[in-house]
């Protein structure tokens, strides 16, 4: 997981938008903006990726198929 990018804001918010989707239920217009953010750049689609497979590797998030 390189961020060799020095955009260190934008894995900030992939981290922010990560722990907001699951330490709580988003509503539609939360869901709405961070599938804007994702589709603003493949930067952010590539960092949000990175961050949801490092905290999958690390057991902090469950898999898709084990949330309730």
């Amino acid at each position: 997981m390189d961020n060799d990018s020095g955009d260190d804001a934008v894995w900030q918010t992939a981290l922010d938008w990560l722990m907001r989707e699951h330490d709580q239920t988003l509503s539609e217009t939360d869901r709405e903006a961070l599938h804007a953010w994702l589709a603003a750049s493949s930067q952010h689609r590539r960092v949000f990726h990175e961050a949801e497979q490092l905290w999958l590797l690390t057991g902090m998030i469950p898999r898709s198929d084990e949330r309730g």
